[in-house]
């Protein structure tokens, strides 16, 4: 007997693989997925294979046909066709749409808002009299009902539980009816909504029904989840009414098709929720989707002569008085490209605790990649050679070089052996969500990784440092290298600490701003298309310019030791990689991923990789001006306060379901959770509203435990199936571009901000910078709080450098908030130009 088949309608929603991940941990159930333009020219014979339906959020409009697909086209079926739908939000819209309703814009959108809805207590809701749950929409669904301009009496509203002449074959079924928040400007906001907003319905004779609101976030309440298993008694009962007996058994959870896994509550150390809701799916028992990337190579191209072996100083050597910038002034090759990635200014709760320096040499292989470009180009010294991709993305490819030189771990403290370090830029994260980018004719990589084999590793918490190579016969660098930083620890020399302290002559440049009037303007598109229902939130940023002329010019290194001075932050990097030139001083993880490890498993062993993500969004000013213009710090305690309203929570909420969603493609449905959730972290100029979600990657489970030859195949790198190792690189391109950067619904926000920025690209800014490691692990940032330049062509006068900034702008924004949020976060990058020589 199989399980019975669930039938999901995806529009293109950011959300979809939540829902997918509840319906699996709450149901007995398989779950397949469609999009709504997915060609099904008979629907009717193709639903037969299916016991249900769920038609999905996403965003638009559910009267525009090319937004809702095969979701308008269920509601038609003939009475020997149908079978039970459940519509979520767009869902809903489009079952009220068909049948009569009307569908309107909110005078004020609610995405992110946390409400309770209250029901009749029947149907999908019996026994529940209220849900909370989140909701996500612009437009709003009424039957007819001339509703109470404020709350009324329950026998003054009995009629709002009943159908409406113009839609006489629906049932309300819930209700959202606005309170009181005038201790919260953004729910005040929220409050200009009609008092009485439709929740959920039923239709009076078919098995269809639609709830508005998202009971898969993760600020839904346990009432909301509950919600689907009421749903699939309904379906079953429905069946068993039909004489479908071949469906009567396989609901049951007590069945030998086996129990659910379900949501299991928090450890004691992971807490709860700011509503005090706990915190989502820890129980690792779903295997992973399956994903593009989820094949070895057939190519030898790939191969190294020799898999690459790890050679080190493994006891480290202690640091003593040397700073990070000392050592790299020790080990200088001489050779202008270097990539560090720099976490000695700021330790942070698990975060910083390693810094990486990756030696590149003039004959280091380097991975060069353009958007649109069927090929990648591979450059050592002055050899180049082209490596067709055929079928495969860049990502693919990336994960078949990775796997190619995969070596055993054996020294776990290390995060990095030797791997690629590089860039992948933003326009090339947005072709892993089929959305193009105009391609720029120049030597300008949208995707540059070099294959670092000689790497100094910092272990900030221990003071130690360890000197490695991947690369072949190479005993003698490391041997001079760890003499020279022994000679330097033990005379305490400090050749590089004051460079911060060295005023850099730039009296010569010229700054360049976002014009407030124009990115006002832009702001007021984001709303026109959040309230048209077209995303919940939407990244805007624009960039300022720096530029300096040739007599003014300055090395970059110097630059950047004076910005990780005045923007102390746990992912901070310099990278001089071909014509880039990157300063960073971002406080913001990405991904990264560990190393695959054995794990235990009913009496034998499985390897396993955590994941984890870090979005950053929200964002207090620590120094502000007050009414008499007179500067003012502000204190944690106040920062918390902004940061708790309504406005800031939602963006959060609605980056942290994104990626839960991205995660969830991967990993499986069991394999998610959130770590913390909306915690305020401190940094230099600055604080964040910060938020973790972590993923568990699993390989095969082996009975015989560590012994068994397939287990260690996989832990030593040799196995030529589907390994752990790759699943980290799968993650990383399901989730591109950063949610943080983008807004949610993921494509369609992707693409309206290309149009309201103006097709301007970001390049570098918004993309992603770290590692991928020969021995399993990865570790990315986010390009942001950050200023870069290109090499300037001859015929350019000056060296140009860039500064993105930006923030998500919801229905709650206000185009002055914004403009200050802005400004915040460039002012603290582009102090390195205007406060030099200070």
């Amino acid at each position: 007997m199989t399980k019975p088949q669930i039938l999901f309608i995806d529009a293109y929603d950011s959300f979809t693989n939540n829902i997918v991940a509840l319906l699996e941990t709450q149901l007995v159930c398989e779950v397949s997925q469609i999009t709504i333009d997915a060609p099904v020219p008979d629907l009717a014979s193709y639903l037969k294979q299916f016991t249900a339906v769920i038609a999905g959020p996403g965003p638009g409009h559910p009267a525009e046909e090319t937004d809702v697909g095969l979701i308008k086209r269920l509601w038609f079926l003939s009475d020997d066709d149908i079978i039970p739908v459940l519509g979520i939000c767009l869902g809903f819209q489009s079952l009220v749409l068909s049948f009569g309703g009307t569908v309107a814009p909110l005078n004020q959108p609610k995405h992110g808002i946390r409400a309770q809805i209250s029901t009749s207590g029947s149907e999908i809701f019996q026994d529940l009299q209220n849900v909370d749950a989140v909701q996500y929409h612009s437009l709003h669904a009424s039957l007819g009902h001339d509703v109470p301009a404020e709350a009324a009496n329950v026998e003054d509203t009995d009629y709002l539980w009943e159908p409406h002449q113009n839609s006489p074959s629906l049932l309300p079924l819930a209700w959202n009816i606005a309170q009181s928040h005038s201790h919260d400007d953004a729910r005040a906001q929220v409050s200009k909504n009609p008092t009485y907003i439709l929740m959920a319905v039923k239709h009076v004779s078919k098995p269809f029904y639609g709830i508005q609101f998202h009971p898969e976030s993760v600020c839904s309440g346990p009432s909301a989840a509950a919600i689907l298993v009421k749903w699939w008694v309904i379906v079953r009962d429905w069946h068993e009414k039909r004489g479908d007996t071949d469906t009567a058994d396989f609901f049951m959870r007590d069945s030998d098709l086996g129990t659910p896994c379900t949501p299991s509550s928090p450890s004691s150390d992971e807490g709860t929720d700011v509503f005090g809701t706990p915190i989502a799916y820890t129980t690792p028992q779903s295997s992973s989707r399956s994903s593009s990337l989820n094949r070895p190579s057939s190519s030898t191209s790939l191969l190294p002569s020799e898999r690459p072996f790890l050679r080190a100083c493994h006891e480290g050597i202690p640091i003593g008085g040397l700073s990070l910038p000392d050592i790299c002034a020790l080990v200088n090759s001489g050779h202008k490209e270097k990539i560090v990635l720099d976490s000695e200014c700021c330790q942070m709760r698990n975060l910083g605790t390693h810094s990486i320096i990756g030696i590149v040499l003039p004959n280091s292989l380097k991975l060069k990649y353009k958007i649109g470009a069927t090929h990648v180009e591979w450059r050592s010294g002055d050899q180049n050679s082209v490596h067709q991709l055929g079928k495969q993305t860049i990502f693919q490819y990336l994960a078949d070089f990775m796997e190619a030189r995969r070596t055993p771990h054996s020294h776990t403290e290390i995060p990095f052996y030797g791997g690629l370090m590089g860039y992948i830029n933003y326009e090339a994260c947005l072709e892993t969500i089929a959305t193009k980018s105009e391609e720029i004719a120049s030597d300008r990589p949208d995707v540059c990784f070099a294959y670092v084999e000689r790497s100094i590793v910092v272990h900030h918490l221990k003071n130690r440092v360890y000197v490695q190579s991947i690369k072949q016969d190479d005993d003698e660098w490391i041997a001079k290298t760890c003499a020279t930083l022994r000679e330097a620890s033990i005379e305490n020399i400090a050749k590089s600490r004051t460079a911060v302290e060295v005023p850099l002559a730039m009296n010569r440049y010229e700054i360049n701003l976002p014009s407030r009037e124009t990115y006002g303007e832009k702001i007021r598109r984001c709303q026109q298309e959040i309230r048209a229902g077209n995303s919940y939130e939407l990244c805007l940023t624009n960039q300022a310019t720096v530029k300096i002329s040739p007599t003014q010019e300055q090395c970059p290194w110097p630059l950047y030791l004076r910005l990780r001075h005045l923007n102390p932050a746990p992912f901070a990097a310099y990278v001089r990689l071909g014509p880039l030139t990157l300063l960073s001083t971002s406080p913001e993880r990405f991904m990264t991923w560990s190393r695959p490890r054995p794990v235990a498993d009913e009496g034998g062993m499985k390897v396993q990789s955590i994941c984890q993500f870090r979005p950053i969004k929200g964002t207090v000013r620590k120094h502000q001006l007050d009414l008499d213009g007179i500067s003012r710090t502000v204190g944690l305690a106040e920062a918390r306060a902004v940061l708790s309203t309504t406005k800031e929570q939602a963006e959060n909420l609605m980056i942290v379901d994104l990626i839960r969603h991205d995660l969830h493609g991967v990993v499986g449905s069991c394999n998610v959770k959130v770590k913390d959730l909306m915690i305020v972290e401190e940094y230099e100029s600055v604080y964040q509203l910060v938020s973790v979600i972590e993923g568990t990657l699993e390989g095969n489970a082996y009975r015989g435990g560590k012994e068994h030859p397939a287990y260690q195949r996989e832990v030593a790198h040799v196995d030529d199936s589907r390994t752990v190792h790759r699943q980290g690189i799968e993650v990383l391109a399901a989730s591109l571009p950063p949610g943080s950067m983008t807004g949610a619904p993921k494509r369609r926000s992707c693409r309206l901000l290309q149009s309201i920025e103006e097709h301007e690209p970001r390049s570098i800014y918004s993309g992603v910078l770290g590692y991928m490691c020969v021995g399993g692990g990865g570790d990315f940032s986010v390009v942001i709080r950050s200023v870069y330049k290109w090499d300037r062509d001859e015929e350019e006068a000056a060296d140009e450098w860039r500064i993105g900034a930006g923030g998500a702008v919801t229905a709650l924004s206000t185009e002055e908030g914004e403009w200050e949020e802005m400004l915040t976060k460039l002012r603290s990058t582009l102090r390195l130009f205007t406060e030099a020589g200070r």
